[in-house]
């Protein structure tokens, strides 16, 4: 294929020259090109006509991207070792928690997803001349794989490393210089992840800058803070993607989770926040319309807020926990909050359900939650308990697969909160029966689902079952000036009836003395 010109002289060469500088590829990243919205035009205007470039669009929240990650730097390396072998293809990124207008123009739905072209049609947003990149799996070798394909060529050394996964999709021995380059990242056992953190590394992973200040893991109640900064990170992520609401199926999830916030947002201000949504709700998105005819950006689902930054959610590692940790308890908190009626739990998970598979944009990650939350068991839901516990399982289940995987890449977690079955027996020691040759291996846990059920209820609501002694924890943050106001008319009523008594008593004795 026959090399030409940068377009337009130097001046964009110039432009893409510098904007690599300020955001280019890491030195622990060879060949990935990080870019922004600023960027992005002016870096790929000033490339070759003929080179290709491999877009990934990807959030750094995304636990299906942080997974991914590793692979796709083998795969920077590997294009980086070949050099100006044709065809050239250049690997390059762009987070779209950071730039969502600019995914948003790609038509991104969820995360990650690749998307390959030419530098001058992707500059141009040509979507038309631009393929989705769907390898058989999301290994290195395997993009690898399809980008030969869809190229019709032959990659000299096809291989991404002695570092990558190997799935069989890709052949032949990869050259020295490819492997020595794959190996930078494919052979280290964390890295930067998709951040950048300061601080001295944790077996090869890159503390938080904040790592000094986080709580302990086993905290006594679910985090308030952190839930009110889910609520206010799902509500932006969701406004910034236009894509995402379109259709009546749209229109129905977003009602029925502003609804569900409505109703049980533990945080005051959420609440009010959402009452006041679902109120103006069908000014914004008719039901007749199929998006909404006022963007939703600027309306404030927790108005006066000063949420700052995760605490009990933060990770260790820089992009690591956050946003989805957040979410699971804000999904837990809603759970235990419900009403006790006899539909409030088909209510809730129909919210939630409808939440993740409409707006949540971890395309991996939903498609999971998705396909339980449609199961035999979460058919059977129907009341507060059978939410709160089927939330319970269900957290557990995710939370036994990622740490199978933990425990075979330790950089695949944070270091400081692996995933375990939860309640630990620090936590809960009531919740595990204490059964005589039971393993200790956590599918295995002998679970007392009453003693799990109440510790559930005091944890993410402070509420205590009509069996039990009350509890204090979670409560709704204008609940303390309620308590106290309802001590103070108690105490208001108990004196006065002591001092209307006593006056009864002293008209008594008076009369009395009177006879």
């Amino acid at each position: 294929m026959a090399r030409s010109r940068p377009r337009g002289g130097w001046l964009p060469l110039l432009a893409a020259l510098l904007a690599a500088a300020a955001c280019g590829a890491a030195e622990d990243k060879p060949g990935l090109l990080e870019l922004t919205a600023d960027s992005f035009v002016p870096t790929l205007q000033g490339l070759d006509d003929s080179r290709w470039v491999l877009m990934e669009f990807y959030a750094h929240w995304c636990p299906a991207c942080q997974r991914f990650q590793p692979e796709y730097e083998k795969v920077a390396a590997f294009f980086a070792a070949r050099g100006e072998a044709e065809p050239v293809v250049t690997v390059s990124r762009l987070d779209c928690a950071n730039f969502g207008d600019m995914c948003g123009k790609f038509k991104v739905h969820g995360y990650p997803t690749m998307k390959l072209g030419l530098a001058a049609d992707l500059a141009a947003l040509a979507l038309d001349k631009l393929t989705v990149v769907e390898p058989a799996s999301r290994h290195a070798n395997s993009v690898i794989a399809f980008l030969e394909k869809q190229l019709d060529a032959k990659f000299s050394g096809s291989k991404a490393g002695a570092g990558g996964s190997t799935d069989g999709a890709a052949s032949g021995a990869a050259t020295d210089k490819a492997t020595a380059a794959a190996a930078v990242v494919g052979g280290r056992k964390g890295g930067a992840g998709l951040g950048k953190g300061g601080g001295a590394a944790i077996d090869g992973v890159q503390p938080h800058e904040h790592a000094a200040e986080l709580a302990p893991a086993s905290r006594a109640r679910a985090d308030l803070n952190d839930i009110e900064g889910a609520t206010i990170t799902s509500w932006q992520y969701l406004g910034a993607s236009p894509l995402l609401l379109r259709g009546p199926e749209a229109r129905q999830a977003l009602k029925d989770w502003v609804e569900l916030l409505a109703d049980a947002h533990p945080v005051e201000r959420c609440q009010l926040g959402a009452q006041r949504l679902r109120a103006s709700l069908p000014e914004y998105w008719p039901d007749d319309a199929d998006e909404p005819r006022k963007p939703l950006q600027g309306l404030q689902i927790c108005p006066g807020s000063d949420f700052k930054d995760w605490s009990g959610c933060r990770g260790s590692v820089a992009d690591k926990r956050g946003y989805t940790c957040g979410l699971w308890q804000l999904f837990h908190t809603l759970a235990s909050r419900l009403p006790d009626s006899d539909n409030s739990g088909a209510v809730w998970l129909a919210a939630v359900k409808g939440f993740v598979s409409s707006y949540f944009q971890c395309s991996e990650c939903a498609k999971h939650f998705v396909r339980h939350a449609g199961g035999e068991e979460a058919v059977a839901v129907a009341r507060k308990r059978d939410a709160v516990l089927w939330m319970w399982r269900t957290h557990n289940i995710v939370n036994r697969r990622l740490g199978a995987e933990e425990a075979e890449d330790a950089s695949k977690g944070d270091p400081a909160a692996p995933h375990v079955q939860f309640p630990p027996a620090s936590l809960c020691p009531q919740c595990r029966r204490a059964e005589e040759g039971a393993a200790a291996a956590d599918e295995a846990v002998p679970w007392d689902e009453d003693a799990v059920h109440a510790f559930l209820l005091s944890y993410y609501s402070g509420e205590a079952p009509l069996d039990a002694a009350p509890a204090t924890g979670l409560r709704s943050r204008r609940s303390s000036w309620s308590d106290a106001g309802l001590v103070v008319v108690l105490v208001a009523a108990c004196v006065y009836a002591v001092l209307r008594r006593s006056g009864q008593y002293a008209l008594k004795k008076v009369h009395s003395r009177s006879l």
